[in-house]
């Protein structure tokens, strides 16, 4: 098996990713180091191979966080089986006993009687240790194992939904959500609820959907988690134990969605974990770097957005500081000390940022020469919409690691039916910014014109082996270019022999069965589809606000006085015209849940009460 490349960066930050049932907390993260390239990850809490939801998984110098995230509040959506115990409290064990399924007014009565402080006795088979040995393979070999109880928090234990026990079915369920503290475990806590009434519980599922500041609604893969129901949680469970529960072996569609996920480590994220952060200053960069003594005078606090404080509950960390480099980058940690801060680790600085040139450029000899000495790998074509198909090149083509990775992409790339030029599904400068996200070291923006549209195929690589040095090529299966497309995958393999130079290939990317296109985004974005437009982009839609220029105007409205509104003349694809809910951010950094109307070439927005008393921000992008 040829070894995995790793990413010398290690970039440190976070990936939320939803695990699915039937795979290990341990899978999870293999998923998330090949998508990264990286062995330095660490999540913050396992959940059992049965369980779903969130997983917060850190990377890079973020591994040293794992224990200060582990202590967030967390909540859980469960399932609970009245009336049926297990020796492992879940849908994976023996069936041990059984009892009474217990009412609705019943559980709701444990539901309130199992609320706040509490002392909880953890599962028999769990991992916590006894005498160095874990209590699950203590308890498998058929030992005794006794654990004492623990003080426990569960901030909430609310009924949701009900099913009562009936002729195909003598037990009696329970969907509950559970907002607890660290070390809470819910399979205990079904067994205590039953216990409460002489009865017998355990969990038929359980999902995560909560830790401290994040979602699972936010993480990668969420899209693929069933509804959490009772009814398909009783099914999952048939299946488990009939054994017919295959576990997923993630692709790359996986792979590109945990990319697309990964959530760079910035003050405002620092502020949402609890941290303080701290502005280190550009004179004072070489003394950090070289661990030379630390003194407060070489930083400087950043203030906190008036939204974080009051957006979730986390356990913070008054002593520790998130240092940041002046352009944002993470630079690492301090603490407190008794004489004057110290260190906990320190994140180098990188300089690395995207190069852009035009086909002028390379003409002109501007590519660099130490570049074209390395040699390149590219791909090209539209990447319009930079969808799930799109990222599978991009990954391709940073995957060789000895060459400098780069994307020829087209300015505008889609032509109508008249031959007209049409504007992208992303605009231009939302392609830069995700390209250099994903670490593309640079980009040729490609324009339509006569003489490019009759340049044919093998006299434009020619160009980007002379200009680029150009080594290595990926594209998909249905790549053609040159004049009328007469350039195909035949004609760039025999010029990749000639020329001495890599072409790869890729599988098509489908999605509900069907190939992943920028055509099948325009359609859906066209048709207020942003669901399948998700699915599509491995993330939602954003429409580029940047090129608009917004005025303040009255909006008539019950919940709102004021609102902004701009012509459309953006260089990017719009929702047709209708209301939509919409999250805005906006230029001093802080988001909102807006109302968006689209109408007459005109978009507004609609702003609650509280925005409408900030000073005058506009919206950068909304996010659909």
């Amino acid at each position: 098996m040829p070894k995995q490349r790793k990413n010398p960066d290690n970039p440190s930050g976070v990936i939320l990713y939803a695990k699915r049932s039937g795979i290990t907390s341990f899978s999870s993260l293999w998923s998330v180091k090949k998508a990264l390239e990286t062995d330095k990850v660490g999540h913050t809490g396992t959940l059992d191979s049965f369980a779903e939801g969130l997983l917060v998984v850190l990377t890079g110098s973020l591994t040293h966080l794992v224990s200060h995230v582990t202590s967030f509040q967390k909540s859980y959506l469960a399932v609970i089986c009245f009336g049926t115990a297990t020796d492992t409290l879940d849908p994976l064990g023996t069936v041990t006993g059984g009892g009474r399924p217990l009412s609705e007014e019943e559980v709701r009565s444990a539901c309130s009687r199992y609320t706040g402080a509490l002392l909880q006795t953890p599962p028999v088979f769990s991992a916590l240790h006894v005498d160095g040995k874990r209590s699950s393979d203590l308890a498998r070999k058929g030992g005794e194992v006794e654990l004492s109880p623990r003080q426990v928090f569960i901030y909430k234990n609310e009924l949701l939904a009900y099913r009562a026990a009936g002729e195909l079915d003598r037990n009696s369920y329970a969907l509950v959500r559970v907002d607890c503290s660290k070390g809470t475990y819910i399979r205990a806590l079904a067994r205590d609820m039953a216990a409460l009434f002489g009865s017998a519980a355990h969990l038929s599922a359980l999902r995560r959907t909560r830790v401290g500041p994040f979602s699972v609604e936010d993480a990668a893969c969420f899209s693929l988690l069933e509804d959490f129901t009772i009814e398909n949680a009783i099914e999952k469970e048939n299946v488990m134990r009939s054994g017919s529960l295959a576990p997923q072996k993630d692709g790359e569609d996986v792979f590109a969605d945990i990319r697309n996920h990964f959530l760079a480590f910035t003050p405002r994220l620092a502020f949402r974990c609890g941290l303080k952060a701290e502005l280190l200053k550009a004179e004072a960069e070489r003394n950090y770097l070289n661990g030379r003594p630390l003194s407060a005078k070489m930083f400087a606090p950043l203030p906190m957005e008036a939204d974080i404080a009051s957006d979730f509950t986390v356990c913070e960390s008054p002593d520790e500081r998130a240092v940041f480099y002046g352009g944002g980058q993470f630079a690492g940690m301090t603490r407190i000390g008794a004489l004057r801060p110290e260190y906990s680790f320190v994140v180098p600085k990188k300089n690395r940022q995207l190069s852009v040139y035009s086909w002028e450029d390379l003409r002109e000899g501007a590519f660099p020469p130490a570049w074209k000495e390395t040699g390149c790998a590219v791909s090209v074509g539209s990447f319009d919409a930079l969808h799930v198909g799109h990222s599978a090149l991009i990954a391709a083509v940073l995957a060789q690691k000895k060459l400098i990775p780069g994307i020829v992409l087209f300015r505008n790339a889609f032509r109508g039916e008249d031959g007209s030029m049409q504007v992208s599904v992303m605009s231009l400068q939302q392609r830069l910014d995700f390209l250099a996200g994903q670490g593309v070291r640079f980009a040729v923006i490609l324009d339509f014109s006569p003489v490019l549209a009759q340049t044919d195929g093998s006299s434009f690589f020619e160009m980007l082996i002379a200009a680029c040095g150009l080594r290595y090529l990926a594209e998909g299966q249905d790549f053609r270019c040159g004049w009328k497309g007469s350039f195909g995958r035949g004609e760039i393999a025999a010029l990749a022999e000639k020329k001495a130079f890599s072409f790869d290939v890729l599988d098509d990317v489908e999605v509900a069965g069907e190939r992943v296109s920028s055509s099948r985004v325009r359609t859906a974005v066209q048709a207020a589809d942003f669901a399948l437009a998700a699915e599509l982009l491995g993330r939602p839609f954003v429409y580029d606000c940047r090129p608009l220029r917004f005025a303040r105007q009255a909006v008539r409205t019950p919940d709102s006085g004021n609102g902004l509104t701009a012509r459309l003349a953006g260089p990017q694809l719009c929702p047709p015209d209708g209301e939509y809910d919409v999250k805005a951010a906006f230029t001093d950094g802080q988001t909102a849940a807006c109302r968006c109307r689209i109408a007459d070439g005109s978009l507004s927005l609609i702003l609650s009460p509280e925005l409408c008393g900030r000073e005058p921000v506009e919206p950068v992008s909304l996010i659909f």
